[in-house]
């Protein structure tokens, strides 16, 4: 992808924080993002008002220029609560930090706000919706199903009324091309003939056996790989097992950030910085480099003494991705669970229940110590013989 010469959002004097919602053109109540008609739909009228994304190009941003402007930039308190003005019933809260859409404590009403004005770095796009809620719901009432030995209470959960959330997380992609020098060993296997002194049936016996041995090679090289939106989550909202496992993306899908998208929906802003992220995207890229280098050194066993990973080309996207999410609280622990709400793909911690993990245990004892019992009495096997005979002779 391009490189852009500006991805930060300028905070101009007089700039204030504000927020607003997307009124119906046909009854004036507020429109939501539908993920079925890929349209804002009025809540109350039903009316779909459709979206036109320009059709712009998705730029890759320099990431060492990005670091070098943050670090210039003013530092503001991200952590004290944003205070929002209701522009449906004109109520007043509180918005939590990080968050930049949500919807009305009061009146419900949908409302998305310009926060990234306190950030040095604006989203530029975005996936949106693709799935609904009632979707969300149907994907995790089938992966409760599918697991073995869960509470009765996470079944209950999923027959009640308690909602799907659906948000906008934060997300970087980096990119790199990466080259690395390296040495270590190649390992070949060899077998040698030895002669072994071993006792068969009770009389000693002299053998000839194949012992494998192992030759090392001193090896040196280097290695060159390009990396293409390696994917970070910048949320401290979603634990980052959950996060990352939510993977794949079709982040080729990816259209330019609009607020119309966010409707209905919360958002956050990023709370992973720019610069742990990649800290963060260089572990993952390290891993698949050294098996990229295991491979080069080749044989039957390898060993890396040494490795130097240069990374140069760096650039960074600063996506929001949509993800159903749930808690739940089971033995005063809880217990989160996300949807990728592109692809259905569901991840999360699950509660076991020891109650079922017990009758399951005694159940399986007892079948053994009967089949046990079994085997000792060959008249207590002649019924079970004679009824297979049966069935054989019946199907035959």
């Amino acid at each position: 992808m391009r490189k852009a010469t500006q991805s930060f959002t300028p905070l101009k004097e007089g700039t204030h924080f504000t927020q607003k919602t997307f009124p119906c053109k046909s009854c004036g109540a507020s429109l939501v993002f539908c993920a079925d008609e890929n349209a804002l739909k009025c809540e109350y009228c039903g009316a779909l008002n459709y979206l036109y994304p320009p059709h712009l190009p998705i730029y890759e941003n320099n990431l060492e220029d990005a670091l070098q402007k943050i670090s210039h930039r003013p530092k503001y308190d991200l952590k004290a609560p944003k205070q929002i003005k209701c522009p449906v019933c004109a109520a007043t809260f509180s918005l939590d930090p990080h968050i930049r859409s949500t919807r009305c404590p009061y009146c419900d009403a949908p409302i998305v706000t310009n926060l990234d004005i306190f950030m040095p770095l604006a989203p530029k796009s975005l996936l949106p919706f693709k799935i609904n809620q009632k979707k969300a719901k149907e994907i995790f009432k089938q992966w409760v199903g599918s697991l073995w030995f869960a509470p009765q209470e996470l079944s209950r959960f999923t027959q009640s009324d308690s909602t799907f959330e659906g948000i906008y997380l934060p997300y970087w992609t980096y990119d790199s091309s990466t080259n690395t020098h390296f040495q270590g060993y190649r390992g070949d296997t060899y077998y040698e003939r030895v002669n072994r002194t071993v006792f068969i049936n009770g009389r000693q016996e002299d053998v000839e056996e194949m012992e494998p041995r192992i030759e090392w090679t001193p090896v040196q090289g280097e290695v060159a790989r390009d990396f293409d939106d390696v994917l970070i989550g910048a949320t401290k909202t979603l634990p980052r097992k959950i996060a990352d496992a939510l993977q794949p993306w079709d982040l080729d899908n990816l259209v330019n950030y609009d607020d119309k998208y966010l409707s209905g929906f919360e958002s956050e802003t990023y709370s992973v910085a720019l610069d742990d992220g990649f800290e963060y995207a260089k572990s993952y890229m390290e891993y698949e480099i050294r098996e990229a280098v295991r491979a080069r050194i080749g044989g039957d066993h390898q060993k890396i003494e040494r490795i130097q990973i240069y990374y140069g080309h760096n650039t960074f996207k600063y996506i929001l991705l949509p993800v159903w999410t749930a808690h739940f609280r089971y033995k005063n622990k809880a217990y989160r669970f996300a949807i990728n709400a592109r692809t259905g793909i569901i991840k999360g911690d699950r509660p076991y229940s020891k109650i079922k993990i017990f009758f399951a245990i005694v159940t399986v004892l007892s079948v053994a110590a009967g089949l046990f019992y079994l085997s000792q009495d060959e008249n207590a096997l002649l019924p079970i013989k004679d009824f297979f005979d049966n069935v054989y002779i019946e199907f035959r």
